[in-house]
């Protein structure tokens, strides 16, 4: 079944299947462009191009769309999967941010600051535990503790 839809930019009427019905239809590339123009459509423009807390309205959309995905006990099994792969030389995330950053940010109780390296005294990257990371205020700092010379990053 076809439903008639307009073009956003000329008002043209076309029947389009539902599936391909978007938030904006046109007729023809041509008024894509035009649309998408900052010089043509200054107000359209900036609509297109409004992406403030982009990131809120996914992980909104994200939960709306597919809620037990985004549940916690279905985020450990996932985790769980993924943990046992990459031989050890990964580091562990949780929700997406390295978890040795964030215990971290526990045992200093604040957030870390832009260039702030996280060390794993023992040199095992999944070893997250409070007593076994070191916060170095640089990278160069960082790079003193392994012996590498000018910061020579291997």
């Amino acid at each position: 079944m076809k439903y008639e839809v307009g073009c956003d930019w000329c008002g043209q009427k076309m029947l389009r299947p539902q599936s391909k019905i978007k938030k904006h239809n046109f007729c023809c590339r041509e008024h894509v462009r035009l649309f998408s123009s900052k010089k043509e459509n200054p107000e359209g423009y900036a609509e297109l191009k409004d992406f403030s807390n982009i990131s809120a309205r996914m992980t909104a959309l994200n939960k709306k769309l597919n809620p037990v995905r985004t549940r916690d006990e279905t985020r450990a099994k996932i985790r769980a999967k993924h943990i046992t792969v990459g031989n050890g030389r990964t580091y562990e995330k949780t929700r997406g941010r390295h978890t040795h950053r964030r215990e971290a940010e526990k045992k200093l109780g604040r957030k870390l600051l832009p260039g702030e390296v996280v060390h794993h005294i023992d040199g095992n990257r999944r070893n997250n535990s409070l007593d076994n990371l070191q916060v170095f205020s640089s990278q160069s700092e960082h790079a003193k503790e392994h012996g590498w010379k000018g910061g020579d990053a291997r």
